[in-house]
């Protein structure tokens, strides 16, 4: 009888374990998912700024994608645009022109506003003419 409350309670503490490993992971990978733009995949937010909820807009069409989405955080625009200036070109995104980036058929755009103390940038992808 006692062997069988020995695994009884070595069973219920591996449970424990085995759902606290699964909370830890989904939280760790929902952690990952939030350091690239919504919507962008592999384009990382800049240092610790935040997406801006319902700013992600996609409509497929038969020419291509159009995408719109935001984020925000207390930082110089020069600061972002260099940023993004040294890492689009590593995730295949050249330079077209001021703020525009192209890959493929798409062109990436991105602008920068101030509101408040904080900046907000804006991507948008469309098709490219």
């Amino acid at each position: 009888m006692e062997d069988q409350r020995f695994f009884a309670k070595n069973v219920k503490n591996k449970m424990h374990l085995f759902c606290k490993a699964i909370i830890l992971s989904f939280l760790f990978f929902q952690t990952k998912a939030e350091e690239f733009v919504n919507g962008l995949g592999d384009v990382p937010i800049f240092k610790d700024m935040r997406s801006i909820e319902d700013s992600y807009i996609l409509f497929d069409k038969v020419d291509g994608r159009y995408l719109y989405s935001e984020i925000m955080g207390e930082y110089e625009i020069l600061e972002i645009q260099n940023y993004y200036k040294k890492v689009l070109p590593n995730l295949g995104w050249k330079l077209y022109k001021k703020n525009s980036f192209v890959r493929g058929d798409e062109i990436l755009e991105i602008q920068y506003l101030v509101d408040n103390l904080e900046t907000k940038v804006v991507f948008t992808i469309s098709p490219k003419k």
